[in-house]
C-alpha cells in the first residue's frame, strides 16, 4: 500500500514513500517501484511506463530512461523536452522514499497508484456532450413546460469546474428549479442530470428551444472547453379568442288549425357565452299558406316581411319574439327562422324549423266548391218574386 507523506512544490514533488509493486502517477506518466533487492542488496528499481487513451500503457524502453548512481541512486526519464528525475533519499526492502523534480511538464495530475501501472488510468482531454429535454413539444400560453439538461463526459479526461447556462428561449419565462445535487465534476463516460426546472408559455408560436451552453475545464490543463446542448422544438397553440353563441328556439301554439285560423309560434333566443353578440337579425321565412298579422313589438316590417334587428346581445342575453300567421290555404306547412349575428369574430347563421302546422278546411269552406251561379240563382229568383208581389200590391190599391 502506498503511503503518501511528501509535498509537492512547483513541479517538484519531495519525499514521496512507494511501496514496492505501487506506483506514482505523473499526468499519464507512471513510475513504479518493480523490485527493492538485488540478491541480499538493496538495490530498487523503478520503471517507467506511458499511459494510453485505450486504456493500455507501454513500458518507456531503455533509450528514454536511465539510472544515475553518482550521488546516490537515481532513475531518470527524458524524452524531447520532458524529462522526469526521480532521487531515491531512502530504501527498504519493501519500500522507498523518494523527491521527484520535472521539467518540461506541467503537472495537472499526480497521485499514488495501489499496486502499480496495472491499476493507473489514463488521463486525456475531456468531452461533455449536453442534452436539453422537454417533457411536452405541444402545449397552449400559460402552460408549464418542464426541462431536464443532462452531461455526459464522452472524452479520456476528467472535466471539472463546470457550468450551465440554461440557454432561456423568448416566448418563455423562467419558473423555478427543482432540487438536485450539484455536480461540478465528471469522470470518463460519467453522466448526470445537471439540471431541472420550469418554463411557462407566453406567446404562441413555433419555437426552437435554446440550446444550453456548458463551460469546463480539464484536469490536466488551464484550457477551458465549451459545448451546445441541441434545440428541442415546441409549438405553442395560440390562446383561442372567446366568442359569442347564440342558441335559438322554437314552439308554436298548435298544430292543426283550421283554414283562416291563426297560429302563433314563440321564438327563444340565448346567447349561451359572456361575450356579446352583435348584429342580430331575426328573419321568419314562410310560404303562402300562411300571412303574417301582428308579432312583438320588436318586429318591423322591411320589404313586406316581418324582421327583427338588434345592435347587441349582452352577455348570457335571453330573448323571447311572437310571430302571429293566419292560414290562408288548406294543406300543411312549417315556419323557418333565420338567425345571423356576429360572435366577435366573424358572423354566423343559423336556422331551424318549426313542427309542421295542418291547416284543414274551415267551417265555410264548402260554400266555395260551387260554381257562383248556384247562389246568384235562387237570389234572382227570390227578387224577382220579390219584386212581382211588390207590383202586385200596388195594382190591388188601385
Amino acid at each position: 500500500m502506498v503511503l503518501s507523506i511528501g509535498t509537492v512544490s512547483a513541479d517538484n514533488i519531495y519525499s514521496k514513500q512507494i511501496d514496492k509493486g505501487d506506483g506514482y502517477q505523473i499526468n499519464n506518466y507512471v513510475l513504479q517501484l518493480t523490485s527493492t533487492t538485488l540478491g541480499a542488496d538493496i538495490n530498487p528499481i523503478i520503471d517507467f511506463y506511458e499511459l494510453k487513451s485505450d486504456g493500455s500503457y507501454f513500458k518507456l524502453e531503455d533509450y528514454d530512461v536511465k539510472t544515475i548512481y553518482a550521488d546516490g541512486t537515481k532513475f531518470e526519464f527524458e524524452r524531447n523536452s520532458e524529462k522526469i528525475t526521480v532521487e531515491i533519499k531512502n530504501a527498504t526492502g519493501s519500500y522507498v522514499i523518494v523527491d521527484i523534480f520535472t521539467s518540461g511538464i506541467t503537472v495537472e495530475y499526480e497521485f499514488a497508484v495501489d499496486g502499480g501501472v496495472s491499476n493507473a488510468k489514463f488521463t486525456g482531454e475531456p468531452n461533455i456532450v449536453l442534452t436539453k429535454e422537454v417533457d411536452k413539444t405541444t402545449a397552449e400560453i400559460g402552460d408549464l413546460i418542464r426541462v431536464t439538461i443532462k452531461a455526459k463526459n464522452t472524452g479520456d479526461g476528467l472535466a471539472k469546474q463546470i457550468t450551465i447556462d440554461r440557454g432561456l428561449t423568448s416566448g418563455f419565462i423562467f419558473k423555478e428549479d427543482f432540487p438536485i445535487t450539484s455536480q461540478s465534476e465528471l469522470g470518463v463516460n460519467e453522466e448526470y442530470t445537471m439540471l431541472i426546472y420550469t418554463i411557462e408559455a407566453t406567446a404562441g408560436g413555433t419555437f426552437p428551444i435554446n440550446p444550453a451552453v456548458v463551460t469546463y475545464f480539464s484536469s490536466l490543463s488551464a484550457e477551458k472547453y465549451t459545448s451546445k446542448s441541441n434545440s428541442p422544438t415546441i409549438t405553442i397553440a395560440e390562446k383561442a379568442i372567446e366568442t359569442s353563441e347564440l342558441k335559438i328556439g322554437i314552439t308554436q301554439d298548435n298544430t292543426k288549425i283550421k283554414h283562416g285560423e291563426k297560429v302563433t309560434f314563440k321564438v327563444n333566443v340565448e346567447n349561451l357565452k359572456d361575450v356579446p353578440a352583435s348584429n342580430i337579425r331575426i328573419e321568419p321565412i314562410f310560404t303562402k299558406n300562411l300571412t303574417y298579422v301582428s308579432g312583438s313589438d320588436e318586429i318591423d316590417i322591411i320589404n313586406e316581411k316581418p324582421i327583427i334587428q338588434d345592435s347587441t346581445y349582452g352577455a348570457r342575453y335571453e330573448a323571447e319574439y311572437q310571430f302571429t300567421f293566419k292560414a290562408d290555404k288548406v294543406g300543411s306547412d312549417s315556419l323557418t327562422v333565420k338567425l345571423t349575428y356576429n360572435n366577435g369574430v366573424e358572423d354566423i347563421t343559423n336556422e331551424i324549423i318549426s313542427d309542421t302546422v295542418y291547416i284543414r278546411k274551415g267551417d265555410f269552406d264548402f260554400l266555395a266548391e260551387f260554381p257562383i251561379y248556384i247562389y246568384l240563382t235562387p237570389i234572382i229568383i227570390i227578387l224577382a218574386l220579390a219584386g212581382w208581389f211588390y207590383w202586385r200590391s200596388k195594382q190591388f190599391r188601385m
